[in-house]
């Protein structure tokens, strides 16, 4: 299935420049947000939020922020903030890497903000040596490949979501063709052989937050709060944070699963 996107792609994150001045996904990632039938929402007053079975995210490049998910829900019919008590809060955050497959819960809230990534980073990634006789399709086509792009599939189930078509047959001779089992592997930048040995693998690291101490294997870790935009009204979702923990495992694009106790986030005003 489709649906319209924006012009740059809602799961496309690219550097700044003249022309993404006013581009909220190009300055500061994707923001905080729940995966719903939108026109369903909108169509019954905005309370209304039914989500995909699963979401999921493949990385098409190794560049930019990387993806957070907290279980964090609505109340599918009123849309207000789920408030357990007494029960940790799980977090999950996953680096970009080439070919790199993620899913999770279609109810949780997600994002990928920007500033866990080292200031500057994201503009050095999207650095690239050109040659006096390039021309501009490749050129284009460099650009494009140093940008933050991910390919997003929701399942649904029991369920088709409003104003959402069939892929057009007239459109599938346009899509490429590769094998991605084969010789076209090199789509995700390894070989077989390199998964054989393990390149592809990452790691996961957990941290655990209570009472504002982060533990990782037995040590204290440093938190630092933010605070992020709901992407609508005056929301925001303050969170304590292991940034530092986090930003060491961007090489090698592993995960860093938290556990919080639930008054360690908060969820400011309303999201209907």
């Amino acid at each position: 299935m489709q649906r319209p996107s924006p012009p740059a792609g809602r799961y496309s994150m690219h550097c700044n420049n003249d022309n993404d001045k006013d581009d909220d996904v190009a300055q500061g990632g994707i923001n905080f947000h729940w995966d719903k039938d939108e026109d369903l929402r909108i169509m019954v007053g905005g309370t209304m939020y039914i989500h995909p079975h699963i979401s999921t995210v493949t990385y098409l490049t190794d560049i930019g922020a990387p993806t957070m998910v907290v279980s964090k829900r609505v109340h599918p019919m009123t849309g207000e903030y789920i408030h357990e008590t007494n029960t940790p809060v799980e977090g999950y955050v996953s680096w970009p890497k080439r070919g790199k497959h993620l899913s999770f819960d279609g109810r949780y809230l997600h994002a990928a903000p920007s500033d866990l990534m080292q200031d500057g980073l994201f503009d050095e990634q999207c650095q690239f040596d050109t040659t006096s006789d390039m021309d501009t399709k490749a050129k284009r086509i460099l650009t494009r490949q140093h940008r933050r792009v991910t390919f997003l599939v929701n399942i649904w189930l029991n369920h088709k979501p409003f104003n959402v078509n069939p892929f057009p047959e007239t459109m599938i001779g346009n899509l490429s063709k590769v094998d991605l089992f084969g010789s076209d592997m090199k789509l995700f930048n390894n070989t077989v052989e390199q998964q054989k040995d393990g390149e592809m693998s990452h790691t996961t690291t957990k941290v655990s937050v209570k009472d504002g101490i982060a533990t990782l294997d037995g040590r204290k870790v440093e938190l630092i709060k933010k605070t992020w935009s709901m992407g609508q009204k005056d929301d925001t979702i303050d969170v304590q944070m292991p940034v530092d923990t986090i930003r060491e495992q961007q090489t090698n694009g592993s995960d860093i699963a938290i556990s919080w106790n639930d008054r360690e986030i908060n969820l400011s005003g309303t999201s209907a």
